[in-house]
């Protein structure tokens, strides 16, 4: 057992982490920055131990460190909807990149706490080949991806002045329960989910299609954080599928998992400029050194969050997806 703190800990993936922690007996310290109820958290709220702070706060950090006794620290909080890092960059690079930089100088003075930290696939652009390694060159193409080859150029630095590994790991693209509605999976299945419930008309307005990236599953990747606490020393790892998906096939799988009939329709305001780039990730390097592998099939992904976002939103629709009688 080991006392771990995670930053980001309410949000999609770290209440994710959080369960997985729990469930592998460790004992889970959070730092989040927003008022309670913690509504990720809430089937396990008795079991963690939350400290508030803002991570661009090195006196709260220092004191979230200090107060949970930290042996290990995944670094998950920021800013993780590229439209959401567009339309504000300067809170982006606050966020992400500061808030790093925050973090790890809290932890100058505990050399042997152990860093995991979540950067992301993005980092690599529009890559020449795929399945893409590690090693192939950064070429960052929207804001949010920007923050993280900065932040991962932070922890590289750090890493040399560390006795504990420093891990730095760049996901592919998540799905799963409590995914926010800015990424493209939960945006379908959550206006799905109101045409079920009677509250919008059966139709799924979507952007371009053709962009083919790798899925994981959320739960996969929190598997992933607690499996990079016993890597032996730094590096830079990606964790993903090894599969490009095109965003037509996500659409298309949770429209044959829908109640009723829905209709999918383009809307020009989601369409983001650019040629359709093709992503996969190679993760040979981190499964051989970590044991890990995804265990939850894109299709069993799609059906959770779907389910996620029937559960979310009040049905008011009546058996055979009719509208009930008004009384």
């Amino acid at each position: 057992m080991a006392r771990i703190l995670v930053t980001g800990i309410t949000g999609f993936a770290g209440s994710h982490l959080a369960e997985h922690l729990l469930f592998r007996a460790d004992e889970v310290h959070g730092l989040a920055h927003e008022e309670p109820p913690f509504p990720h958290l809430a089937g396990i709220a008795d079991r963690v131990s939350i400290h508030r702070g803002n991570i661009t706060s090195l006196e709260e950090t220092k004191r979230a460190l200090e107060d949970s006794r930290a042996e290990a620290v995944i670094h998950l909080a920021g800013i993780a909807v590229p439209t959401l890092a567009s339309a504000d960059p300067v809170a982006a690079v606050q966020v992400n990149v500061l808030g790093t930089a925050t973090l790890l100088v809290a932890l100058s003075d505990r050399p042997n706490v152990r860093f995991v930290m979540a950067s992301s696939a993005d980092v690599y652009g529009a890559p020449d080949r795929v399945p893409v390694t590690e090693d192939a060159p950064v070429q960052p193409e929207n804001v949010y991806a920007a923050t993280k080859v900065a932040a991962e150029a932070l922890a590289r630095e750090a890493a040399s002045r560390r006795q504990a590994p420093v891990v730095i790991l760049r996901p592919a693209n998540q799905n799963g329960p409590r995914q926010h509605p800015g990424l493209a999976a939960s945006a379908f299945a959550k206006q799905i989910a109101e045409a079920e419930a009677g509250l919008v008309e059966p139709i799924v307005r979507h952007g371009r299609l053709d962009a083919q990236r790798d899925f994981l599953d959320v739960r996969d990747m929190a598997t992933a954080y607690a499996a990079a606490l016993s890597l032996a020393e730094s590096g830079t790892y990606n964790v993903g599928s090894g599969r490009a998906t095109a965003i037509s096939e996500i659409l298309e799988t949770l429209l044959s998992m829908a109640r009723i009939a829905i209709r999918a329709e383009l809307d020009p305001s989601r369409v983001r400029g650019g040629e359709a780039t093709r992503l996969a990730l190679d993760s040979t390097r981190f499964c051989q050194r970590t044991g890990w592998s995804p265990r939850i099939t894109l299709a069993d992904s799609l059906r959770d969050t779907l389910a996620y976002w029937r559960a979310a939103i009040p049905n008011t629709v009546g058996a055979g997806g009719q509208r009930p009688p008004s009384l």
